[in-house]
C-alpha cells in the first residue's frame, strides 16, 4: 500500500523547509559565537529557540486542535520566511546584536510549535493506521538527512562566505514550503470542542498524563533532550577548541548525527519488527548514552563523529517508536494537544539543558557537559522500567478512535 500523492507532498515541503532549519543549525552557533565567547551567551540562543514549547506549546495544540492543520501549517511557514528575511538583511547589515539575536530565534521557536504540532497530527488523516511506522520513519528520515546532514554541511560553507547567507538560504525554503502545502487538498479542521480553550488545554495534558505509554515516553524525551542539549548547545565550543575544527568542519562534524539518524529512520520498522517495540525502546536509551559520552571524551573529530551517529541511530529508532504510540492510541480531536502537551514535558527540557550546559561549562569545562548529558540519559533506563509497562505498546496498528 503507497502513502499517496497527500503524504508525498507534506513530505516534500517538511524535506525543504528542514534543510533550510538546517542550514541555520550550523549558522546560528556561530553567529553567537562570534558575538560571545561566553558559553551561557552561545548556549542561550538554544535557550530562545526552545524556550516557546515551555511557554507556547500547550496554546498551539489548543489552536491546532480548532483551525485547519494544513493552513496552520502554511501561516507558520509565511511567518517564518519572513522572519529569517529579517535576519539576514540585520546580519548583512552588520547590525544583529546577541539580545536581539534571542528576540528572533525566539519568535522562530514560537511559529515552530504551531508547525510542527499540527504537521504530526494531520498524518493519521493522510495515511492508514498500518502505514504509521513507514510514514513516520520517511518523514523522520528526510527530517534528519535535510536538517542533520545536508543543512549544517551547506550552513557552515554559506557562513564561510557570508553571515547573512544561510539566513537568507532559510526564509527562501519556508517559502517553498508554502507553494508545495498550497497544492494539497483537502480540509482537516477537526471537529469542535464547544469548550473553553483553557479547558481544551486541560484535556490534552490529562489525557498525555493518564496513557502510560505517553507519560513514559514524554518523561523518557524529557531526559534524553535535557542530557542531550546540555552538551551540544556547546557542541561549537567542544569542536573549535578541543577539536581544532573551523566553521567548515563544524557543520560536517554536525552530519555525523545526521548519518546515523537516516540509517535509525530507514532502518526503524524492520528494526522494530525483529526487537519489538519494548527492546528497541531500552537499547536506544542506552546507545544514546554510551553515543553522548564518547563524544564528549574523543580527541578527534571522527571518533566524536561516530559517537554522535551512534545518538542519531538511536534516537531516530526511538522518535519512531514514541510518535507511532501517541498517533495510534490518541483520537484525531484530541492529536494537536496530545502533541504539544507531551512536547511540553519533552521540549521544556531543551533550555533547562542549554542553561546547566552553560553552567556546567563555566565550572567544570565543555567536556563535562557531555558527561553530565550521557549520566542523565542513562538513568533513565531503570527509571522506564517502572514508567513503562510492557502492555503500554500493544496498542499500535490499529485505528485510533474518532
Amino acid at each position: 500500500m503507497t502513502l499517496g500523492r497527500r503524504y508525498w507532498t507534506m513530505w516534500m515541503a517538511s524535506t525543504v523547509s528542514n534543510l533550510g532549519d538546517g542550514v541555520v543549525v550550523a549558522a546560528l552557533p556561530l553567529l553567537a559565537a562570534r558575538l560571545t565567547r561566553d558559553p551561557l551567551g552561545v548556549a542561550a540562543t538554544t535557550i530562545a529557540v526552545r524556550l516557546p514549547w515551555l511557554l507556547f506549546a500547550l496554546l498551539a495544540g489548543v489552536i491546532v486542535d480548532r483551525r485547519d492543520r494544513l493552513r496552520t501549517m502554511q501561516g507558520a511557514d509565511v511567518g517564518r520566511a519572513a522572519l529569517f528575511g529579517v535576519v539576514a538583511a540585520l546580519v548583512a547589515a552588520d547590525a544583529m546584536t546577541l539580545p536581539l539575536l534571542y528576540v528572533c530565534m525566539f519568535a522562530a521557536g514560537v511559529l515552530e510549535t504551531l508547525f510542527d504540532t499540527a504537521a504530526m497530527s494531520i498524518l493519521p488523516a493522510m495515511v492508514s493506521p498500518d502505514r504509521l511506522d513507514h510514514a513516520n520513519s520517511r518523514l523522520d528520515g528526510a527530517q534528519v538527512a535535510s536538517n542533520e546532514l545536508l543543512g549544517p554541511a551547506i550552513g557552515g560553507a554559506l557562513f564561510a562566505a557570508g553571515a547573512a547567507l544561510p539566513f537568507g538560504v532559510n526564509a527562501i525554503t519556508f517559502a517553498a514550503g508554502v507553494a508545495l502545502l498550497a497544492t494539497v487538498a483537502g480540509s482537516y479542521r477537526p471537529a469542535p470542542t464547544g469548550r473553553s480553550m483553557l479547558a481544551d488545554m486541560r484535556d490534552g495534558f490529562a489525557f498525555v498524563w493518564r496513557q502510560p505509554g505517553i507519560r513514559a515516553f514524554a518523561v523518557g524525551a524529557g531526559m534524553i533532550n535535557l542530557g542531550f542539549t546540555a552538551a551540544v548547545s556547546l557542541l561549537v565550543l567542544h569542536a573549535e577548541d578541543n577539536l581544532g575544527l573551523d566553521a567548515l568542519g563544524f557543520g560536517l562534524l554536525l552530519t555525523a548525527a545526521a548519518t546515523g539518524g537516516i540509517a535509525g529512520s530507514l532502518s526503524a520498522p524492520a528494526v522494530i519488527r525483529w526487537l519489538g517495540r519494548r527492546r528497541c525502546v531500552f537499547a536506544a536509551v542506552a546507545a544514546m548514552a554510551l553515543g553522548l559520552g564518547g563524544t564528549g571524551a574523543a580527541g578527534t573529530a571522527w571518533l566524536a563523529g561516530a559517537g554522535l551517529a551512534l545518538f542519531g541511530l538511536a534516537g531516530a529508532v526511538w522518535n519512531v517508536v514514541s510518535v507511532t504510540h501517541r498517533q495510534s492510541i490518541t483520537p484525531d480531536a484530541l492529536l494537536g494537544r496530545v502533541m504539544s502537551g507531551f512536547r511540553v514535558i519533552a521540549y521544556g527540557a531543551f533550555p533547562v539543558g542549554a542553561l546547566a550546559g552553560g553552567a556546567i561549562a563555566a565550572f567544570a569545562g565543555i567536556r563535562a557537559t557531555f558527561y553530565f548529558g550521557a549520566a542523565t540519559i542513562a538513568v533513565l533506563l531503570p527509571l522506564l522500567l517502572v514508567l513503562l509497562p510492557a502492555s503500554a505498546l500493544e496498542d499500535e496498528g490499529r485505528a485510533p478512535e474518532r
